[in-house]
């Protein structure tokens, strides 16, 4: 799937999707990214989104962001509804989607200037 064009040299995009990879304008990944407003960031928490929690979370949303994404890999998966109050209850607003969705929502969120994480499965 091909997504918009780059809005920044100097910001990461996401380029593409496919089920296991996640291609940037820096690179292609098979891991899990997490993109904090135009930035790739480490994130050292689950490697897979069955396995995610808030604690996983909490210490990367001090920033608050208006809103975090999370990818949940080819397939749409439900967050946990304690996970996504523990969230709501910071400030931010939180969507789990299937990773291509995400990527997409990402791209278009960040292009209208948003404060927008993504946390994305491949």
């Amino acid at each position: 799937m091909q997504l918009q064009k780059e809005a920044s040299e100097n910001s990461v995009n996401i380029k593409s999707y496919q089920a296991g990879e996640i291609r940037l304008n820096i690179g292609c990944f098979n891991q899990v990214v997490f993109l904090v407003n135009g930035d790739k960031k480490v994130f050292a928490g689950a490697k897979s989104f069955v396995e995610l929690s808030f604690e996983d979370l909490k210490g990367h949303l001090i920033e608050q962001p208006e809103i975090f994404i999370i990818g949940t890999g080819e397939q749409h998966q439900l967050l946990s509804p304690k996970i996504t109050q523990q969230i709501n209850a910071m400030g931010i607003a939180v969507e789990a989607m299937a990773s291509r969705q995400a990527c997409h929502t990402y791209q278009v969120l960040t292009f209208e200037q948003r404060r927008v994480y993504a946390l994305i499965y491949p």
